[in-house]
């Protein structure tokens, strides 16, 4: 299985983005921000997402980060090295991109057809766990031009609505992360008791932290690790996906997370040329 990677360095926050449709002022713009609140709205239940750069980048991955899609969404991703290129440079074809649970995998008839780790719903929703990510991997490419095309037939709202794009290169540690990281749902929500002693709840807001210990890094791991800490710190969102491209699609949703890092603990030398550090992923 692939070891886990980290996208650092967003190359679509540099991109010119276009859509083929828009809802109002929902526009591309809106898939640059770090902001749950703010997406591109489509007027139909398919979209089509072009990125152009000034030059060309090296593209590994592309996210689309808390959308309203179901597991029924399709997607394909094609790349171009130049952006009046007619031939892309890679195609992924057409994929699912938030799949169900394998069948057979879990208990038949306890959950319904095509579940996922995913809650789905719109924007509304996405305070309180709502909403998925659609993610595709492929071999990295140096490419000056984006097409990324999305559809999903069976959503009830009629529209596609997402809230980042992110799309670049990754790392992934030669060492993988040890055994024990840990999946954390938070919630803000307060319980409390009235005056007449019933319990009720404040409903607060929800999100996830995986905190991982990379105990093996190799010193050109260590060195990379440390420009992403430097560079991104807990100021900037990074995608962190722990178990990538796993047949198991609900184990990669689960622990694929577009956050900040919510520690900067020590990078420690157990011993001779390898090093040790803790890390945590906080989703936005």
């Amino acid at each position: 299985m692939p070891n886990l990677r980290i996208i650092h360095d967003n190359a679509a926050d540099r991109a010119v983005l276009t859509a083929s449709s828009q809802a109002g002022t929902l526009c591309p713009a809106n898939l640059q921000r770090d902001s749950k609140g703010a997406v591109l709205r489509a007027t139909s239940l398919t979209q089509s997402i072009t990125a152009t750069w000034p030059t060309q980048e090296c593209i590994a991955c592309v996210a689309l980060i808390l959308t309203n899609m179901t597991s029924g969404a399709r997607m394909r991703v094609r790349g171009y090295s130049q952006p009046g290129d007619a031939v892309p440079a890679f195609d992924t074809g057409t994929i699912m991109p938030c799949p169900e649970a394998p069948l057979g995998s879990y208990p038949f008839g306890e959950m319904p057809l095509g579940w996922n780790a995913y809650k789905w719903g719109g924007v509304n929703t996405w305070a309180r766990g709502g909403g998925s990510d659609a993610v595709a991997w492929f071999p990295p490419v140096f490419v000056r031009r984006l097409v990324i095309d999305v559809s999903c037939p069976d959503l009830p709202g009629g529209y596609l609505e997402i809230s980042r794009l992110v799309a670049g290169n990754y790392w992934s540690p030669e060492c993988n992360a040890s055994y024990g990281a840990s999946l954390q749902p938070q919630d803000t929500s307060e319980v409390y008791r009235t005056s007449a002693g019933t319990a009720k709840t404040a409903i607060g807001t929800t999100s996830d932290k995986l905190s991982i210990n990379l105990e093996h890094l190799t010193p050109p791991d260590r060195a990379r690790l440390m420009r992403i800490l430097r560079e991104c710190g807990p100021v900037r969102p990074l995608l962190f996906s722990l178990f990538p491209e796993n047949p198991d699609s609900l184990l990669e949703q689960d622990h694929m997370l577009y956050g900040r890092v919510a520690n900067l603990d020590a990078v420690s030398t157990p011993y001779y040329e390898t090093y040790s550090a803790p890390l945590q992923i906080e989703g936005i």
